[in-house]
């Protein structure tokens, strides 16, 4: 079972921030989506939450289009992250986490005790416990980044979207982060997440897809696709790489030439 982009485009004026592109998420992997600024990482994740009705191409989630179903059945089913999102209430963290169940719940919005259970376990998971009565509006960036984490997290959705989750966060909890995800991906969910660390990328994803100019470049396994050559194209960079405990790091080193384009 996966989540499926097929030929996916997304149309300004005369031009293709994305162009034709396609990826698979199967369920219980930790796909990455890398690439310059600009490349069209975030617009494709945003075209697969459907919140771009421009794009045109399909989305299939499990083998079923997702146009066939509801908002509220395909906010069950794809959960999403987006990058930098504010906190503009004055909701406790516990009430912001909380908001994950919101497609589960009837007209009048009662949460039930699974919703409860399932928010308190969520909580606990990423250590927000501490965090859990405060007002959210006083977060940190990285405190915030924690909760709306959590919050996609509450949904329980088969997939899950998450736009550089790793930003703005110290490196301590970038790693835990990653760790956060690939634990979700082993209890068998689809995570596609957008990432600028090509360390985090060669170390935790178990499946990396490489956009440059709108386009697909590159796709599959971090070994065989984070070489010199593929970075070089997408970045105009030099990566130096090693092994430590049986784990690749990579860190670009020098320029190689010129920016590519957006």
């Amino acid at each position: 079972m996966s989540l499926d982009i097929r030929k996916m485009s997304v149309p300004i004026g005369n031009c293709h921030i994305v162009h034709d592109a396609s990826l698979t998420v199967p369920k219980g992997k930790l796909v990455g989506l890398i690439g310059a600024n600009g490349a069209g990482k975030t617009t494709l994740l945003r075209a697969a939450a459907g919140l771009l009705p421009a794009a045109t191409g399909e989305i299939l989630i499990d083998d079923t289009p997702a146009a066939s179903f509801s908002p509220r059945e395909r906010a069950r089913k794809l959960a999403y992250l987006p990058q930098g999102a504010q906190i503009d209430w004055a909701l406790t963290v516990r009430d912001v986490v909380a908001l994950g169940r919101f497609p589960f719940q009837g007209r009048f919005g009662h949460r039930t005790g699974r919703d409860e259970k399932i928010i308190d376990e969520v909580i606990t998971r990423l250590g927000l416990s501490s965090l859990a009565p405060r007002d959210a509006t006083t977060l940190s960036g990285g405190e915030r980044a924690m909760v709306l984490l959590a919050r996609a997290l509450a949904v329980g959705a088969p997939y899950l979207l998450a736009d550089e989750p790793t930003a703005a966060l110290d490196p301590a909890r970038q790693l835990s982060v990653m760790d956060l995800l690939k634990e979700e991906a082993s209890r068998g969910t689809g995570v596609l997440m957008v990432l600028h660390d090509l360390s985090l990328a060669a170390r935790f994803l178990d499946h990396v897809v490489v956009m440059s100019g709108g386009n697909i470049i590159a796709d599959g396994p971090p070994g065989e696709v984070l070489t010199s050559q593929t970075l070089e194209a997408a970045y105009g960079i030099t990566p130096i790489s090693g092994e430590i405990d049986g784990e690749r790091w990579l860190l670009p080193w020098r320029r190689a030439g010129k920016i590519p384009p957006a």
